[in-house]
Parts: C-alpha cells; sequence; structure tokens
C-alpha cells in the first residue's frame, strides 16, 4: 500500500472511530508509537494544506459577505458571526499543574470559534482548559483584536425602522461583555416583549456555533473520549478537524435554514463540553447599549419582525 495511503487510513480509523493508537497498531502490525507519529504528522500537513483555503484572512469583503448569509438565512442584520467556546477533553499532561484543570474536574483545552450563517470555522482559537469563556476571550489574539478594533470590520450600516447606523458585530451567550461589535442577551427575568423577541432572535442566531460543535463531535468519535495525546498533538489534532469539517461544508454547497428538530439534533455534542456559562460582570458602555435597543426595537418593526417568533414569545 503506497505511503500516502496508508497515511490516511491511519488517520481517518484514528479520527473517525476513535480507536487508540495500540489498536490501529495491531490492526495494521505496525507499532503504536508509529502510528501516533504517523496521525500527528498528517494532521499537521492537513492542517497546513487546508488553513488557507478554509480559513481565509479576515478583511471586509468577506465579513460583508458573512453578514449577508446572516440576515438571508437567521434574519439577523450586521451579524458577522457567532462566537462561543467548548472544552475538548485531554488526558492529563505532566507538569502541567492545574493549567488545563477545570471547574468540572476534568482536563481539556478550550476551543473558542467564531461561526458563520453556514455552520463553518471562520477563527479558533485555543486556551487552557481551566478559563472561562469570557476569560479566554480577552487574554486570546483574536479577543484582543476586535477589542482594539483591529478585526478590519466594515463601517455601521443603517437599518430601517430605527434608523439607526448599526454597528457590524458577532453574537455570543452571558459569558461574554456587551459591546459595540459583541451582542449578548438581555439579563433578567423579567423582561418585556421588546427584550423577550430580542433575546430569541439572538439565541437563533447563535445556534450555528453550537451545531458547528455539534457536527464536529458527532463526526469524529476521536472526541468522545479524552484525547490521549501529548497537548501540543490534541491541538493539531483539533485544528485539523476543524479544517476538514470547513472543506466538507464547502463541498456540500450552501445550506438551507434547518428547522428547529435539526438544528437541535446537531447541537447534540456529548464529546465536546459546553455547560451553563456565567454572566460576565462589568460595566456595559452605553453606545453598546444603545445599539442593541436599536437592534430589539428593529425585530419589533414591521420591516424587522419574525411574526412566529413574536406569538411564540410575546405575553
Amino acid at each position: 500500500m503506497p505511503m500516502i495511503s496508508r497515511r490516511t487510513l491511519y488517520l481517518s480509523r484514528y479520527m473517525a472511530s476513535g480507536a487508540s493508537f495500540q489498536s490501529i497498531g495491531y490492526s495494521f502490525r505496525v507499532a503504536h508509537n508509529t502510528v501516533g507519529k504517523i496521525v500527528h504528522e498528517t494532521c499537521l500537513a492537513l492542517w497546513n494544506t487546508l488553513s488557507p483555503l478554509c480559513f481565509p484572512q479576515p478583511s471586509k469583503t468577506l465579513w460583508e459577505m458573512k453578514s449577508e448569509r446572516f440576515a438571508t438565512l437567521w434574519n439577523f442584520p450586521c451579524c458577522v458571526g457567532a462566537l462561543d467556546g467548548n472544552h475538548v477533553r485531554i488526558q492529563c499532561p505532566s507538569h502541567a499543574g492545574s493549567l488545563f484543570f477545570n471547574y468540572k474536574h476534568f482536563h481539556s483545552i478550550q476551543l473558542q470559534a467564531v461561526v458563520d450563517a453556514d455552520l463553518m470555522f471562520i477563527v479558533i482559537v485555543g486556551e487552557y482548559g481551566r478559563n472561562s469563556d469570557g476569560a479566554a476571550f480577552k487574554t486570546s489574539d483574536f479577543g484582543k483584536a476586535l477589542m482594539n478594533k483591529e478585526l478590519d470590520l466594515p463601517n455601521p450600516s443603517l437599518i430601517p425602522g430605527p434608523d439607526e447606523e448599526m454597528p457590524y458585530h458577532f453574537v455570543a451567550d452571558k459569558a461574554y461583555p456587551l459591546n459595540l461589535n459583541i451582542m449578548r442577551p438581555f439579563d433578567g427575568r423579567n423582561l418585556n416583549n421588546t427584550r423577550r423577541v430580542f433575546n430569541r432572535r439572538l439565541s437563533r442566531a447563535r445556534k450555528v456555533v453550537e451545531c458547528a460543535f455539534g457536527i464536529l463531535s458527532r463526526k469524529w468519535e476521536i472526541f468522545q473520549q479524552p484525547l490521549r495525546v501529548q497537548v501540543d498533538n490534541a491541538e493539531t489534532i483539533v485544528k485539523a478537524a476543524c479544517a476538514l469539517h470547513n472543506f466538507v461544508r464547502a463541498r456540500d454547497g450552501e445550506m438551507r435554514p434547518e428547522t428547529s428538530t435539526e438544528m437541535d439534533t446537531m447541537r447534540q455534542s456529548a464529546g465536546l463540553v459546553n455547560w451553563e456559562k456565567n454572566n460576565t460582570p462589568g460595566r456595559r458602555p452605553v453606545d453598546a447599549i444603545k445599539a442593541r435597543n436599536a437592534l430589539a426595537e428593529f425585530f419589533m418593526s414591521e420591516g424587522g419582525r419574525l411574526q412566529w417568533i413574536n406569538d411564540l414569545v410575546c405575553v
């Protein structure tokens, strides 16, 4: 068997079945450390080959294209991506202390991601497992670039109804700070109808990142158990899996809006762990509050409402 085919076979068996290096080595009469070396080298080659194609450098043009897809598929204007994090289980690293030990009492690396309207990863960031989503975001290069206005987002766009200029933004849950470029839900239980509708619309748009994690976990059985490799190798495996995810979805063509049942099925990600987030403390900028209120008003206007959502959540 040609070496390239053998490498692909080892990797596909490992990723798709979750089989150990020992098991694969036994099947093909190869030493388990040789299998591990080949898997790592092949994942690295996949990432180096696919990342320029599957993770193009963000630009104003790219963000505008992503925003148009969110408006078309999920009826959320000026949204360029959904932001969230999940934990990938790993074996206990040597001499790592508590860096990878999260508050759910297992070792992990955190995969922070921005996902587009078609369930494709735009940005992926790895962090220590002990960090919360909000903390991981703030310390990452992506988070710093966003907060420092270095992502080359388009200029604000006028939305009808409130006639307000709306900044281009990411949608996220309550673990992330409210910002001109990050829209998060309104807090509290006794919300008025305008805020209830906004939260439902934001949740609907944000489902894409949960679905992407779910698809990733369900396609690759390796994520249904701790990755029993060194941390650097685990990061390479995760990056290769994300690149393959994008490559396959691009070949499948543009997606259609799924039904709630289909979306809920895709969101199930037993291998990647996402739990209820803590509310990010801190003061919220006045301009960000104003932008979120304007978007909430737009969702209640004739030009912006989805009547079936209003009928569902309004009291």
